[in-house]
C-alpha cells in the first residue's frame, strides 16, 4: 500500500484573525486520515492577531515578522515546514471537504512541482484553475480556462501543494515583484525550466470567500502600474530565447503605443518602473534552466490543440 504523504499547510495572516480562524476550522474539518502541520506566517499584524490564533489553536506554528513581506513570506512557512509537500494557502479560503485526498494521488511522480486545486467564488463560479501561456507579438499572455481532468497548468498561486525541496532550491518567491502580481508565475515557470511539472487536480475544490484583497490596501491605478510592471519584469528576469527576447524588443513600441490607444495609460509608468529596476540590477536573470521557452511554449500549444475540447474560458467579472 501507497503511503499517504504528509502535508504542511502554510496560511498567511495579516489583521485578519477570525478571517484565519474560519479558515482554519475550515481546513481541519475538511481533512483526515492524513498526518499534517498548519503554520501561519503572520506578516506585521497590529491586531492581536498572533496571540488570538495561538490561544484558539494550541497546535499550530505561528511565525511572527516584523514587517509585511507580502507573499514572499511563504518562504519563511515553507522553511520552517517538516513535510516534503507544503499546501500554500490565502487566509480568506474555505474547503470542500476531502479536498486533499484528489492532489495526495499525485504526489508519487518523481517531476512534480506543485499541484493546485479548482478555485471557487462563493457562488460557485470558476475563479481559477488551468492557466495556458502563449507568446505573441512580444509578450506573454495567459488564458485561464476551467478544466474537468488532472491536466497542466503554467502556474498555480497560493491554492495549491508545493515540492519543498523543489521550491526552496530554485528560491522560492522572489521580492522584486512585491508587493503583488506574477511572483506565482515566476515561480512556476522557473520550475518548468528545471523540467518540474505543474498540474491543476479539479476534484480539488477550494473556496474563496474574498475577505481580503488588495483593493482594500492600495488603489486601483497603483494595483494596474504594479501587475503591468511585473509583467515587464518576468520577461526580463525569465526569456533566454533570442528569438523571443528580439521579438519583444521589436514589438516594445507597438505594445506601449497600444497601450496607450486603448487607454491603458499606466502601462508607460508600468515599463519606466521596471526598466529603473534593469538598470539597478535588481532583476537577476534566470539562466539555469534545462528546457528551453520554445519547448514549454510548444508543450503548451500541443496540450491546447489536444485537449481543447476538455475545458473552457473562465469568465471575469
Amino acid at each position: 500500500m501507497t503511503q499517504i504523504p504528509s502535508v504542511s499547510f502554510v496560511i498567511l495572516n495579516y489583521n485578519g484573525k477570525e478571517i484565519t480562524e474560519r479558515c482554519i476550522n475550515s481546513l481541519i474539518n475538511s481533512i483526515k486520515d492524513i498526518d499534517y502541520e498548519i503554520i501561519v506566517v503572520d506578516n506585521g499584524s497590529n491586531d492581536g492577531s498572533a496571540y488570538y490564533l495561538e490561544s484558539k489553536f494550541n497546535f499550530i506554528k505561528v511565525i511572527n515578522k516584523r514587517e509585511n513581506k507580502y507573499i514572499s513570506a511563504y518562504n519563511d512557512g515553507v522553511k520552517e515546514a517538516k513535510n516534503q509537500w507544503v499546501f500554500l494557502l490565502n487566509n480568506d479560503m474555505t474547503f470542500e471537504n476531502g479536498f486533499l485526498t484528489p492532489i495526495l494521488e499525485h504526489l508519487s511522480q518523481e517531476d512534480i512541482f506543485a499541484v493546485g486545486s479548482k478555485m471557487l467564488k462563493e457562488n460557485k463560479d470558476v475563479e481559477r484553475c488551468a492557466n495556458i501561456p502563449s507568446f505573441k507579438y512580444g509578450y506573454l499572455l495567459i488564458k485561464s480556462v476551467d478544466v474537468d481532468e488532472f491536466l497542466p497548468s503554467i502556474y498555480i498561486g497560493a491554492h495549491g501543494v508545493f515540492n519543498r525541496d523543489k521550491f526552496l532550491e530554485i528560491g522560492g518567491f522572489d521580492d522584486i515583484y512585491s508587493p503583488f502580481y506574477s511572483e506565482d508565475l515566476d515561480l512556476c515557470y522557473r520550475a518548468w525550466k528545471r523540467g518540474w511539472m505543474t498540474y491543476i487536480e479539479p476534484r480539488s475544490i477550494i473556496y474563496h470567500k474574498h475577505m481580503v484583497t488588495i483593493g482594500r490596501f492600495f488603489k486601483r491605478s497603483y494595483i494596474l502600474k504594479i501587475s503591468a510592471r511585473n509583467r515587464f519584469v518576468f520577461l526580463w528576469k525569465n526569456i533566454t530565447s533570442k528569438k523571443m527576447i528580439f521579438e519583444h524588443i521589436v514589438c516594445l513600441p507597438f505594445i506601449l503605443f497600444g497601450a496607450i490607444f486603448m487607454g491603458k495609460f499606466h502601462y508607460i509608468p508600468s515599463f519606466w518602473m521596471a526598466l529603473k529596476l534593469l538598470f539597478k540590477g535588481k532583476i537577476k536573470r534566470e539562466l539555469s534552466y534545462v528546457k528551453t521557452d520554445e519547448e514549454i511554449l510548444y508543450y503548451f500549444r500541443r496540450f491546447e490543440c489536444l485537449t481543447h475540447s476538455l475545458w473552457k474560458d473562465i469568465k471575469r467579472s
